[in-house]
């Protein structure tokens, strides 16, 4: 008698009791679109924030967590048998919530550089009739790729998350060109990134991803750029309509790249360059709504009497201006930004800016590094409070917060609140 322990345990793990009886076996594309949908829900409801993350947990234990919830199924690439279609609705899911789980994208990236790695071999066999241990060949379309590479991105999935999340951005610029290539060779002369179905969207995408992983200093990189800037340059020519959000991604990619990698934007043509920059600048010049944060953040300041610019032109939460040569932020004046010493860029770092369900501190988003990384070659020194050190400070523990931002902006050596209580400060 073993207690009927032999039920439950194949009850708690989803193994059916009979292996032909699929009816509790959950099939990827169901899962992939249930999970795609919440993530695209909470975007608008960040009530069911929270319910994506249990959901996602509850995929994480299945597919690829140990324990009785493991999938009966399961091997070493647990998800071997999941359509490209399916990694890219959870991976899309995953980006939309946010969510670090490592564990579980580093088992979706490892299997979309599997698939890419059978293309290249399927390719390579004479008469293309390789096929997979399973009878199936998968293949990326381009699109999707496109897609893959921009979940990691805004995710900001480097190679310190995990190798595969580098090889996988190595991967794609070389696949890409390679179908380009292909068609080039039978025949097709104008052959593009437009021609292998890469739109105009998936070419911002593209840009956007490599420029905030850093991606665009390998050859084949600069080559897929090069392509990509030339095909919405004359897009642009033709008068054809580009979307303001892939015009801000280009834009963001073209200004990190004429000084890192000038040879790749070299030939951009000047009017579609200052059409990029204009949608841009109007773009940061719109009028914004402080955040309770942000407006708690700026009286502190001005309880310290340290000058500053709220929601900046440039779109900077708090700008500081330092028009003498001075180590103290205390000093800073309002005025002309051309007399200034110094520019200091305060960014106020919401949860929106930081992945979440993470074992470690959150790690910052995509788009928030790359907009620090622009702001700095723009000349300002970027000082980021990130939400989860601020708000630990109790909204009436003044003396606190000042104390919080007299180190972290170097605003004084000396506060004085009384005669008895005072903050100092040695850098």
């Amino acid at each position: 008698n073993n207690g009927g322990r032999g039920n439950s345990r194949g009850s708690q793990s989803g193994r059916p009791n009979n292996r032909n009886d699929r009816t509790s076996r959950f099939i990827p594309r169901d899962v992939s679109q249930l999970a795609w949908s919440v993530g695209v829900l909470q975007c608008d409801n960040y009530r069911l924030g929270d319910s994506l993350v249990e959901l996602v947990g509850a995929i994480s234990r299945r597919w690829i967590g140990l324990g009785v919830d493991k999938h009966w199924d399961a091997a070493q690439r647990p998800f071997e048998n999941w359509q490209t279609a399916d990694l890219v609705q959870l991976a899309v899911a995953l980006s939309h919530g946010r969510i670090d789980d490592v564990g579980l994208l580093s088992e979706i990236y490892h299997e979309a550089f599997h698939i890419i790695l059978m293309g290249d071999k399927a390719e390579n066999v004479k008469g293309g009739s390789f096929r997979q241990n399973n009878g199936r060949h998968r293949r990326w379309q381009s699109w999707e790729l496109s897609i893959m590479l921009w979940v990691q991105a805004n995710l900001y999935l480097t190679s310190k998350q995990g190798s595969v999340f580098g090889v996988f951005s190595e991967a794609v610029p070389r696949t890409l060109l390679r179908r380009v290539q292909r068609q080039i060779d039978n025949g097709n002369e104008i052959a593009s990134v437009d021609s292998i179905g890469i739109g105009a969207q998936e070419q911002a995408n593209l840009a956007w991803s490599l420029t905030v992983l850093q991606e665009h200093f390998s050859e084949e990189s600069k080559d897929l750029l090069r392509s990509i800037f030339r095909s919405a340059s004359s897009s642009y020519r033709s008068g054809s309509f580009i979307r303001l959000e892939n015009a801000h991604q280009l834009w963001q990619s073209y200004f990190l790249l004429e000084e890192e990698c000038p040879d790749v934007v070299a030939d951009v043509n000047k009017s579609f360059r200052d059409y990029l920059e204009r949608t841009w600048n109007a773009e940061k010049s719109r009028q914004k709504i402080s955040s309770a944060r942000h407006r708690s953040l700026s009286q502190t300041l001005d309880l310290m009497g340290v000058a500053h610019y709220n929601e900046h032109h440039e779109d900077i939460d708090v700008a500081i201006i330092l028009k003498t040569e001075s180590s103290w932020t205390h000093t800073a004046e309002r005025g002309d930004h051309e007399e200034s010493h110094h520019k200091v860029a305060v960014e106020f770092d919401g949860p929106k800016h930081f992945t979440r369900m993470s074992n470690e501190k959150p790690r910052a988003l995509g788009h928030t590094v790359l907009k620090y990384r622009i702001l700095k070659k723009q000349g300002w020194a970027v000082v980021r409070v990130p939400y989860y050190e601020f708000d630990k400070i109790p909204f009436w523990a003044s003396m606190e917060r000042q104390r919080y931002l007299q180190r972290l902006l170097k605003t004084h050596d000396d506060i004085r609140f009384s005669e008895v209580d005072r903050s100092e400060y040695t850098p």
